[in-house]
């Protein structure tokens, strides 16, 4: 299917990219029942973003520009999520998890955008905080840090003859 092929040119971009495969473990792409999931995750010791800040270092600015021409082919809607791990001190208090997650996830939306994926492909961008860990069990694992771009599947048109 396009979900299967779609998965397959994700991770070939991101192979062919010599200086990314020195975060590949923290790269995940995986169909699920909703449709394609995109994880773009921090491991121990190897965010993908500096800590606090909302723009990300430059290898996964790369990783996240590698996929938006894939997401543009597609053609489906695409929900952006940003996650951060529990237990992380911030210094502001009128800007903590919710904030960040949420620019987290709208600055790798504009990075998509700005690499081809257009506007009316987006059908959310989400700021979860710690809500949403990767790993329920340990809240405080790097992981959980994480942006996700969920592809959504495109239900078959309905024939026209069926239409309400």
């Amino acid at each position: 299917n396009d979900y299967h092929a779609a998965a397959a040119s994700i991770r070939q971009a991101w192979q062919a990219m010599p200086d990314i495969t020195s975060i590949a473990d923290s790269l995940r792409v995986e169909e699920t029942a909703e449709g394609l999931d995109i994880e773009i995750s921090d491991q121990e010791g190897r965010p993908m973003f500096p800590e606090g800040s909302k723009f990300p270092y430059e290898l996964t600015r790369k990783a996240i520009a590698a996929i938006a021409p894939q997401l543009q082919k597609l053609g489906s809607q695409v929900i952006i999520s940003g996650h951060t791990a529990a237990g992380a001190i911030y210094n502001d208090p009128s800007y903590g998890a919710w904030e960040l997650s949420t620019d987290r996830a709208n600055v790798a939306r504009s990075i998509l955008s700005e690499f081809g994926l257009s506007d009316d492909h987006i059908r959310s961008v989400t700021g979860s905080a710690a809500a949403d860990p990767l790993f329920p069990n340990d809240p405080y694992l790097a992981g959980n840090g994480r942006i996700k771009i969920t592809v959504l599947y495109q239900p078959p048109p309905v024939p026209a003859d069926l239409a309400p």
